[in-house]
């Protein structure tokens, strides 16, 4: 196990062929501003264990982004203290069977979490919030749980689900789960699922694109947002062409 202080930037590259488990233990210093970002690469079967936790007035964000060729499974678990800023994000783009485990515990007044997925797969299951693509002959299960906890209150939770189909033989679903053990909290879900809007891609075969670069260009802008949780121009740039990239790919196949 790697154990860490973070308070600043770091970068790290996993390698399945080398490490078929890995495991991180993140103390973020307090009233520190950083980021992490962990890259999984490889072509073997291997599991991720991340423990985080973050420190009182601390702002931190933490990327993963997948790469590996086989299957990847993550387990992650934060705690939260007093008046902390996190950000937790994933990018998988590969298409291969990816399980994200996580377990979130706000303990102290004040913090904050925002969870930010992009994930362009045939097969996948993912927890928290998410915006994914299922492409074509594809099946995706998003289950998306929040908890509030006795004593919490005046806490707030909401889930944001979207899952875009790419055509009639694309099946997704989405289950919103909000357990609620106090009354003075608020509480909601937003969630959508279908295939691309027609009158978007009916506007955009107008201004004289194909109906297969418009849907391209309406599948890169569902993923986009994942690359604008960190501060790294060049890597959000990188990500953003290796976004284009992939569902080029995808949507020829």
């Amino acid at each position: 196990m790697m154990e860490l202080t973070v308070n600043s930037s770091e970068q790290f590259v996993i390698d399945t062929e080398k490490n078929e488990v890995s495991e991180y233990k993140l103390q973020v210093a307090p009233r520190s501003k950083s980021a992490v970002i962990i890259t999984v690469q490889g072509s073997k079967n291997a599991r991720l264990n991340l423990d985080v936790n973050v420190g009182d007035s601390s702002d931190f964000t933490l990327l993963v982004i997948n790469h590996n060729e086989a299957e990847l499974e993550i387990n992650e678990r934060y705690s939260l203290h007093a008046y902390s800023k996190t950000v937790v994000a994933h990018c998988d783009l590969n298409g291969y069977d990816a399980t994200v485990n996580s377990d979130y515990t706000i303990k102290e007044k004040g913090a904050s979490l925002l969870v930010q997925t992009a994930s362009l797969t045939r097969n996948s299951e993912a927890h928290v919030n998410n915006y994914g693509v299922v492409l074509a002959h594809g099946n995706c299960d998003m289950v998306v749980k929040n908890t509030i906890v006795k004593g919490a209150h005046g806490s707030s939770t909401h889930q944001t689900s979207r899952l875009l189909t790419y055509d009639k033989t694309s099946v997704g679903k989405i289950l919103p789960v909000l357990y609620i053990y106090d009354n003075d909290v608020a509480a909601s879900h937003a969630a959508s699922l279908g295939q691309p809007d027609s009158d978007q891609l009916y506007y955009l075969q107008s201004r004289g694109l194909s109906y297969g670069e418009a849907l391209k260009l309406i599948i890169i802008g569902y993923l986009l947002p994942i690359t604008t949780v960190i501060s790294d121009e060049q890597l959000g740039n990188t990500l953003k062409d290796e976004i284009e990239m992939k569902v080029g790919e995808a949507c020829s196949m």
